[in-house]
């Protein structure tokens, strides 16, 4: 039976709300991811307020790294604990089971953020209890979080009690990053931890506060005393309910650190008691206002951002409608928009899963959206590379090289490359398992690169080039040059020993995707130093004495990399097959039937019959590589080979990566596969939000996210910059009759709407030349109507 339900919603919340139609322990970890709160500076996973077995509490705030250990990699730290709720009726301790749960729904509701629990509980002698839960993360005051349960018995008087507060007891699954400094309570009634993390001394104030109210009046009369603990301060609440009344208990609670952005001014870091006294103050004052206000107050940022961001889809398919918002509301929560000094999580900020750290993913998956819908966002992304070329020049020595070569895993922006070494035990041999992917999956160098310049071509904005973009492009380009071998018998420049977008495969040689990104990297950079020669004679100018300082110039690197990119080797191909190989020797690896695994309902049983060293053996892929390289670059092959190579790599494809479905459902879209390109897109689009419960424990998948907006802009509304203009060949599914998207262009606000024959543009800015339909059209401001 499904558990998940996507059609709760009707009228005007309909494709708006998400719900969970039953529970069931085993399974918390699902809902406590999908239906993650938050607004960029902090997330909050949803966990229910009383405690079960399989529970993970999780808040994090936006860029408080700390190492738990000397030999271990920074990490985001789960803050403490807030949601926590210890409920009594007549005696009895709350808690769900199959035998106690006559009604429960659990919904989120994407248009305003907040989430909603009912529970009709039957206590073991007979009483009948109503309970409904709300919570929601503010999206106009940050730091605020704002909580109620409201209490009605059925059938009986009711003795109630509830303990709730902060509980600092919390750990990143058993490792300790926070310490307490302070713990207090103020005027009886306001509570507040102190804590600052182990290594990075950043101080964190968790502040809560509650009210209670009977029969919808604010009373003092309840029952009321503070218990203090080790590592928790709470507040317990006794009262008496009759009969059919309601009494609730309202929770507002805030969170600061001292990496707020609000400290940036000040050139430093607050001392722990100022952040302490700020959260205190914020606290005060969201008391005052209450959860109705608070949540008016969030409900209108959150509607001003539907308005601009939503994907309005005309069909009969209600679960791609949701699922695309489903996406929009995540990427909106994973970033706050105007702190360059991170980035974004590949579980963002709903759980512990791969540390907080940001990947490639970033740039591949998620910056597209940024780009094109929200710019300001994109920016600031870009600017947290720039800030992170301090890392990527320090790991380029380290690794023997010049340059800046990118983390694999980057943290704060000062950390360099965080991605762990060892990342376990061989339990046969007792040898440690070395994380290669920090040192040779080095494509993420050339793909921070290649979204530097699609954002570029974007948005004109020449005073980010002239900043940093340049100085970027040259300095990895800096790497690449002095990262590739000549390989005298072959009378060419070769990558060799590399790990390429299909981690199945390490220790290759010329993976195609990585030579390719890494020769367009090194095209762009000769480009630039022409152009600051020219143009920009003080980046020129400060570039050269930068070249300077390490013996050499930028006339002998622009020599350098025109000579290299001639012969460095870029895989074609094949003459018979047409078939571009993944890899050197590619074609030599064993073939077998990869249908059992590909079917399977979870990622990685290929692993149950085979060994990692018999999958590095076989013709068999974690996800999109070839076809990654085939979208980025669609010009390197002809569209006849394109197919082909989509074919024949996606049947050797397990689709093991979240990362996966969307790129193929994209390039099938673009090959006319209106079939597979639908299948792909659904599947992607249901990676967290599908039945199967296990999906999501550790956190959703936010480079997802970010493909699934992909699939519906540049795949079925057909989204690309070419040679510097918008191209829109759209393909819209047959399952829908329109849909409408929001975009950005050259500083123009767009909405284009991609229908059976044609395509609508509004254009609230100025004209512009573009490519639609395979016409090169003018755009002009107003509505613009083009038809198959």
């Amino acid at each position: 039976m499904p558990v998940m339900n996507y059609r709760k919603g009707t009228e005007k919340e309909k494709s708006w709300i998400i719900e969970e139609t039953s529970f069931n322990e085993k399974y918390t970890g699902k809902c406590e991811s999908v239906f993650t709160q938050g607004n960029g500076y902090l997330g909050l996973r949803n966990s229910l307020e009383e405690q079960y077995v399989n529970t993970v509490r999780g808040m994090f705030i936006t860029g408080t790294f700390n190492k738990a250990s000397k030999d271990e990699v920074t990490e985001l730290p789960n803050v403490s604990d807030i949601v926590n709720m210890e409920i009594e009726l007549n005696g009895e301790r709350f808690s769900m089971n199959e035998n106690n749960i006559k009604e429960y729904s659990r919904t989120l509701n994407l248009y305003t953020g907040e989430t909603c629990r009912n529970v009709l509980w039957k206590g073991k002698n007979g009483d009948i209890v109503h309970l409904s839960f709300h919570r929601f993360v503010s999206y106009e005051n940050v730091h605020v979080i704002g909580a109620y349960v409201e209490i009605k018995p059925v059938n009986c008087e009711m003795k109630v009690k509830v303990v709730s507060g902060i509980d600092a007891q919390v750990t990143n699954h058993g490792a300790q990053h926070l310490t307490e400094f302070s713990k207090r309570a103020f005027e009886e009634k306001f509570l507040q931890m102190g804590m600052v993390t182990t290594e990075s001394a950043v101080s964190i104030a968790v502040s809560t506060v509650h009210k209670v109210f009977q029969s919808g009046k604010y009373t003092e009369d309840a029952a009321s005393k503070i218990i203090d603990d080790r590592r928790k301060i709470h507040t317990e609440i006794q009262l008496v309910i009759p009969q059919g009344e309601t009494a609730r208990v309202e929770k507002i609670s805030t969170v600061h650190s001292s990496r707020d952005l609000e400290y940036v001014a000040s050139g430093k870091e607050p001392e722990g008691e100022n952040v302490c006294r700020d959260g205190l103050d914020n606290l005060k004052e969201a008391e005052e206002k209450g959860y109705e206000t608070l949540l008016e107050g969030s409900k209108k940022v959150w509607e001003k951002i539907w308005k601009k961001q939503d994907i309005q889809i005309d069909s009969k398919e209600d679960d791609a409608q949701i699922a695309v918002r489903f996406a929009l509301y995540h990427l909106q929560i994973m970033v706050r928009s105007e702190d360059n000094r991170v980035g974004i999580g590949a579980k963002a900020l709903s759980g512990e899963g791969y540390k907080g750290h940001s990947f490639w993913d970033t740039e591949t998956f998620i910056f597209p959206y940024f780009q094109m819908a929200e710019p300001k966002t994109a920016r600031t992304l870009l600017e947290f590379r720039y800030k992170g070329l301090y890392g990527a020049r320090k790991k380029a020595i380290e690794n023997g090289y010049k340059g800046a070569m990118y983390p694999w895993e980057a943290a704060w922006v000062s950390d360099g490359e965080v991605t762990p070494y060892v990342v376990g035990v061989n339990v046969h041999t007792g040898e440690p398992m070395i994380c290669l992917t920090g040192v040779i999956e080095q494509h993420i160098t050339s793909d921070i690169i290649f979204a530097l310049w699609q954002y570029y071509a974007a948005t004109d904005d020449q005073d980010f080039m002239d900043r940093y973009g340049y100085e970027m492009t040259i300095e990895t380009a800096r790497f690449w040059n002095s990262r590739l071998e000549w390989i005298e018998e072959n009378n060419r420049y070769e990558i060799r020993d590399v790990i390429g977008p299909d981690e199945y495969k390490e220790h290759v040689d010329n993976n195609a995707y990585t030579n390719y990104m890494a020769h367009e990297n090194m095209r762009l950079a000769a480009q630039v130093i022409a152009c600051i020669r020219d143009e920009k004679k003080d980046i020129y100018g400060k570039m050269q004495k930068l070249m300077q300082e390490e013996g050499t110039s930028l006339e002998q690197l622009e020599e350098e990399l025109k000579d290299k990119m001639k012969k460095l080797y870029l895989p074609q191909p094949d003459e018979k097959t047409g078939i571009i190989p993944q890899f050197d020797g590619y074609f030599d690896l064993k073939e077998i039937d990869l249908s059992v695994y590909k079917n399977a309902s979870v990622v990685g049983t290929i692993f149950h019959d085979y060994s990692g060293e018999d999958v590095q053996g076989m013709q068999a892929g974690k996800q999109a590589d070839i076809v990654e390289l085939l979208y980025q670059m669609e010009d390197i092959t002809t569209p006849d080979n394109k197919a082909k190579n989509y074919v024949y790599y996606e049947a050797r494809t397990l689709h093991d990566s979240s990362l996966s479905k969307a790129i193929h459902s994209i390039t099938a879209c673009d090959l006319g596969m209106e079939k597979e390109a639908y299948e792909m897109f659904m599947s992607a689009a249901l990676t967290d939000l599908g039945q199967e419960m296990k999906s999501s424990d550790a956190g959703i998948h936010s480079a997802n996210m970010g493909g699934v907006w992909q699939d519906v802009v540049m795949g079925f509304g057909g989204i690309r910059i070419r040679d510097g203009h918008l191209r829109i060949a759209p393909n819209c599914p047959k399952q829908w009759e329109k849909f409408t998207y929001p975009l950005y262009w050259k500083g123009n606000e767009l909405h284009i709407t991609v229908c059976k024959d044609g395509v609508e543009v509004i254009n609230e800015g100025e004209d512009f030349e573009a490519e639609i339909m395979d016409q090169r059209v003018t755009v002009s401001k107003g509505k613009n109507e083009f038809r198959a």
